[in-house]
């Protein structure tokens, strides 16, 4: 008895972390594509709706910009397509970059408000319409949902659920994982905006280090959020690399320090879906997490793009459970390799002390669009590249 009881207020307090809501009034079943699959995860192809917030509320005010009119209200930084086989052997993440121009719908928000829907506007504004002038958990919902409309009509893929983890959420994730390894191909020296400095090679990062890792866009490479994509990516390879390798996705302890940070949609929030869904995935191999960016071309505004032919190919790959053409995906194409260690914090650079945290300088935040002096290019197809770093 007193095991069982044990074992029931563990799972309680695991489940009390995850702040999850019912969005089911704010979709219209007539408006979605595909058909309403069955509520278990089990036997079927799987498609999450992943998204990073930039809110600089609370913990999250990572650079000192709270309350500033540049982050007034949430936006998705980071969102990607995370498609699941029904095998359970391959998983395809799919990012869209923030500043492709795409129609949003109407929406609904929790709170019973409408937004009114806009064409050829960028795409993280999706969220921001959603969540409105509020950073609340609710507002997050409700911007998370509206994101999730705009994904299935630029898609026609049907999202699933929704998964919302914040800045404080990915460094929280990241120091529970023992630190991340990643490969750096390009030193980055951002004095100018957060202060934060990497240099080239294989450098194990913390919390703190793998946030302005995955923020920075100045004082690296073109500036613009492609280049910025293809280290988020990296960063996402690697944190894979090492939950699956430790077998960390179905732990208690790991659990509890995540699951706290973050606002998902009902199903996945109920952790026994989600513990069932990480426990189905811990079979697959690094190799067979394919991390691409939404085939795109330059808009008329070179600080914006829209789809390319190929993300047709894409996003028709998800629907129909097949892998994506490796003609059409747009992987990472530089900071090419990652993987995870708990071992070490030595560098395979001898000049390298970057694992030790920086101590960022308050600034403003940038900008949501590239600078203009950059020019957002397709990147080329190719495979991911076998991670250099310690295993």
């Amino acid at each position: 008895i007193f095991v069982v009881s044990a074992a029931g207020f563990a799972w309680h307090n695991i489940q009390s972390r995850i702040a999850w809501f019912n969005i089911d009034s704010l979709l219209t079943e007539e408006d979605r594509p595909g058909t309403k699959p069955p509520d278990s995860y089990e036997g079927r192809a799987v498609n999450l709706l992943i998204l990073g917030t930039d809110s600089r509320a609370g913990n999250n005010n990572v650079d000192g910009s709270q309350g500033s009119e540049d982050v007034a209200s949430a936006r998705s930084d980071t969102a990607l397509v995370m498609h699941i086989s029904a095998d359970r052997k391959r998983v395809d993440a799919v990012s869209i970059p923030r500043d492709t121009l795409v129609d949003i719908p109407e929406c609904k928000t929790l709170d019973g408000e409408k937004t009114e829907s806009s064409e050829d506007t960028p795409f993280n504004s999706a969220f921001a319409k959603g969540a409105g002038d509020s950073d609340d958990k609710k507002a997050v919902a409700s911007g998370a949902t509206c994101t999730w409309k705009t994904v299935e009509k630029l898609t026609h893929v049907r999202i699933d659920d929704f998964v919302v983890v914040d800045f404080s959420g990915l460094s929280k994730v990241v120091d529970s994982l023992g630190g991340v390894h990643v490969q750096v191909d390009e030193a980055i020296d951002d004095t100018e905006y957060t202060g934060f400095k990497l240099d080239e090679g294989c450098q194990k990062l913390d919390g703190q280090n793998a946030l302005q890792y995955a923020r920075v866009r100045h004082g690296v490479s073109d500036g613009s959020d492609l280049s910025r994509i293809t280290r988020q990516q990296n960063l996402m390879r690697a944190m894979a690399s090492k939950a699956l390798s430790s077998s960390l996705l179905t732990q208690s302890g790991f659990l509890t320090s995540t699951l706290e940070t973050l606002t998902t949609s009902e199903r996945i929030g109920q952790i026994g879906n989600l513990s069932g869904l990480a426990y189905s995935i811990q079979g697959v191999g690094v190799d067979k997490i394919n991390f691409v960016t939404m085939p795109n071309q330059p808009a008329d505004n070179p600080n914006q793009v829209v789809p390319a032919e190929g993300a047709k190919k894409v996003w028709k790959a998800l629907e129909d459970d097949k892998p994506i053409p490796s003609d059409t995906s747009a992987p990472a194409s530089s900071d090419s390799s990652a993987t995870a260690d708990g071992s070490t914090s030595e560098s395979t650079d001898d000049s390298s002390e970057s694992s030790e945290p920086s101590q960022p300088t308050p600034t403003p935040a940038p900008a949501t669009q590239a600078p203009k002096t950059s020019s957002p290019q397709q990147q080329p197809a190719a495979k991911p590249t076998t991670p250099a770093c310690p295993a």
